[in-house]
């Protein structure tokens, strides 16, 4: 799980691109951040949560999405990983976004 310690901060980083002006500068980081998302949501994420991408959850955050709204320890984990750790860094205030 060490590869999570990465990707949160390139989150953190990557995320500000979003702000525009001299925050655009850092859209490689982005990339990179995107990339690692893709890999870890097919490994390590799927260890973690038990649970496998369905059909067009290619990012962790897409997955999110549907993990939210269960009422089981999945479901606690996501709602946990979306108010603490990309919500709050987010421009808009939250990254995932339920429907």
């Amino acid at each position: 799980m060490i590869s999570l310690l990465i990707l949160w901060p390139l989150y953190i980083i990557g995320i500000q691109a979003e702000r525009g002006g001299w925050w655009r500068l850092i859209t490689p980081v982005t990339l990179v951040a995107a990339a690692l998302d893709i890999i870890l949501n097919y490994t390590e994420l799927t260890v973690l949560t038990w649970d496998r991408p369905r059909h067009g959850e290619y990012t962790f955050s897409v997955r999110l999405e549907r993990l939210q709204r269960r009422g089981d320890w999945r479901g606690t984990i996501a709602r946990f990983i979306e108010k603490y750790m990309l919500g709050p860094f987010d421009p808009d205030g939250y990254h995932v976004k339920v429907r």
